[in-house]
């Protein structure tokens, strides 16, 4: 071989050899992309969401800064105890219509409806279930049956606090006291763990 054939080789080498090494293995970057969906899956399974207070639905607040517990609507009326009661009066519910209440129970809303059912009992109920709970949806009536907001399933109104679990609406203990349904604070604070 000439000298100029070795030199010309030894070019080539050399420019292979230092191409290799600016080449970046792809290992690497797959390695970091599967760490990364397996953190987000992770994440996801865990249930991880934002805090409540900053993931409400628009205008949430209220002027003493009540937020709403659960997605989609403005705060609910605040109900305060006495005694370590609340008490609301039987009138407001002659119409069959659900009524829906926050109660601020450790510095967290805790909400809850009352209604009439069509066979004239008055219930109350946890805006909330053992099953859709974490998605933080609660129910809306149609006519004498309560809907999940998460996952659809229909109650009749005459179930409410007679069927529990499942995607039921949680109860709630009440008591009637001449014109007022009585609920304890205890019984609604017991409730906290759905919100």
């Amino acid at each position: 071989m000439h000298k100029d054939e070795t030199a010309v080789r030894h070019r080539k080498r050399a420019r292979f050899a230092q191409a290799s090494r600016r080449r970046i293995a792809p290992w690497p970057a797959v390695l970091i992309g599967l760490l990364f969906l397996g953190v987000v899956g992770i994440l996801f399974a865990a249930g991880v969401r934002a805090p409540a207070s900053n993931t409400q639905g628009e205008g949430t607040s209220t002027e003493n800064g009540l937020v709403a517990a659960t997605y989609g609507h403005e705060p609910y009326p605040e109900v305060v105890a006495q005694g370590g009661v609340v008490r609301l009066p039987l009138s407001e519910f002659e119409d069959g219509r659900a009524r829906f209440y926050a109660f601020v129970g450790g510095g967290q809303p805790i909400e809850f409806f009352v209604l009439k059912s069509t066979d004239g009992v008055v219930r109350a109920a946890l805006n909330a279930c053992d099953v859709c709970f974490e998605a933080r949806r609660g129910y809306h009536q149609e006519g004498p049956v309560m809907v999940c907001n998460n996952c659809g399933r229909r109650f009749p109104s005459t179930r409410i606090n007679v069927v529990q679990g499942g995607c039921n609406p949680a109860p709630l203990r009440s008591t009637i006291d001449g014109s007022s349904l009585v609920i304890d604070v205890q019984d609604l604070v017991a409730g906290q763990r759905y919100f």
